[in-house]
């Protein structure tokens, strides 16, 4: 029996992978550094912490649970049983008349609502809308750029909810390096000012490497153009803007990831082994952006 004195919500959170994995929290901090804060102290530090619990634990959730656990898939899918026709009293909704029609197909979903979607998918389903507002909340006090960036993220979540999550299908990946990593940086880039076009055009070269890394665990032909393809444009962007130092460690971490490539034939194999050297390549692409 529950008790009738206490709080009202559960708030978990637990490490879904190890933390050196590049993802939406590794871009956002890349975007922060790559937009120049004028300095670093307690004023900054609270909203990019902010910033990543937004973008990491809180969507990222959204997206297990949208996308990994088919929130939205199973309702679309929805199995409905039969139910009484009677029950119409206005004409427009007689038996056999379209209002009829979506009346019965409106009672059918109810039905299935109480009887198997809501029993096993109602904590979930309270959990993504909670979370939505929460994210958009955290969004409205960050800034209104980041806000209508999230309300974009939200949009293609639910989205990415209704088709297959398999990477292996024709459309593999690309929702997800969008959500998981282009819009993220540009959260970062845009906490304090405007995104710039050399802050979009280096997220895109990265995000090119992120679509290429999940498309080559969908077995994918010619991913693997796109992964390195991303990083030497990332290269030659930062080369173009004379950041050597920059260009020259993410040439040394991309020759670094080529050699471990020699070893490890298996994508899933290869792309566990390089996290921490893209991950590094990502932030010093973004730290050397910041500090021209």
């Amino acid at each position: 029996m529950q008790r009738p004195f206490g709080h009202i919500l559960h708030l978990t959170f637990s490490l879904a992978r190890p933390w050196l994995r590049l993802g939406p929290g590794w871009a956002a901090l890349a975007g922060v550094l790559s937009a120049r804060p004028a300095e670093f102290s307690l004023s900054t530090i609270l909203p990019v912490l902010s910033l990543w619990l937004l973008v990491d634990p809180i969507l990222g959730t959204l997206w297990d649970l949208s996308v990994q656990q088919g929130l939205w898939r199973t309702m679309a899918k929805a199995e409905l049983g039969q139910t009484s026709r009677q029950g119409f009293f206005l004409p427009y909704a007689q038996p056999g008349s379209l209002a009829g029609r979506l009346a019965l197909l409106l009672r059918r979903y109810q039905v299935w609502w109480g009887k198997d979607y809501w029993p096993e998918y109602g904590r979930r389903f309270i959990s993504f809308w909670l979370g939505s507002i929460l994210a958009l909340l955290m969004a409205l006090f960050l800034a209104p750029t980041i806000f209508g960036l999230v309300l974009l993220t939200l949009v293609l979540i639910i989205l990415a909810g209704l088709s297959s999550s398999e990477l292996t299908a024709s459309q593999g990946g690309r929702l997800e390096s969008l959500v998981m990593f282009l819009l993220p940086w540009a959260m970062g880039s845009g906490l304090w000012f405007p995104l710039s076009p050399l802050n979009l055009a280096l997220a895109i070269c990265f995000w090119v490497t992120y679509l290429g890394g999940l498309r080559m665990l969908g077995n994918h032909h010619r991913a693997g153009w796109l992964f390195y393809l991303g990083q030497i444009a990332a290269i030659g962007l930062l080369l173009s803007l004379r950041l050597l130092p920059g260009a020259a460690i993410g040439s040394v971490l991309l020759v670094t990831q080529q050699i471990i490539k020699t070893k490890f034939n298996s994508p899933l194999d290869f792309l566990q082994k390089v996290q921490p050297y893209l991950v590094a390549a990502v932030l010093v692409a973004g730290f050397a952006l910041g500090s021209r």
